[in-house]
């Protein structure tokens, strides 16, 4: 008997790459954020320093606010708004 191997959503196959620095971030953008201690984080950009450097998050189903700070390392990929989910 062959088995299919299981394969990834239709959102995360279409997946852009993480970003290696945040210039291209903007307030209203929906990102997913890998957080060094294995969570995974999604939601709309609330707020976003100037220089970049940390962002707060409004995460999605009714998580709450988060601050994300460049200097823990996070991996963010911003979802384009045709993968959005609503």
């Amino acid at each position: 008997m062959q088995t299919i191997p299981e394969s990834p959503s239709h959102n995360e196959a279409q997946l852009p790459a993480p970003l290696p620095d945040w210039s291209q971030l903007s307030r209203h953008d929906t990102v997913k954020v890998c957080c060094n201690n294995a969570n995974v984080l999604s939601g709309r950009i609330d707020m976003i320093a100037y220089d970049r450097s940390v962002f707060w998050l409004i995460q999605d189903a009714g998580m709450g606010r988060i601050m994300i700070c460049d200097a823990d390392n996070p991996v963010v990929t911003r979802i384009p708004p045709t993968l959005e989910v609503r």
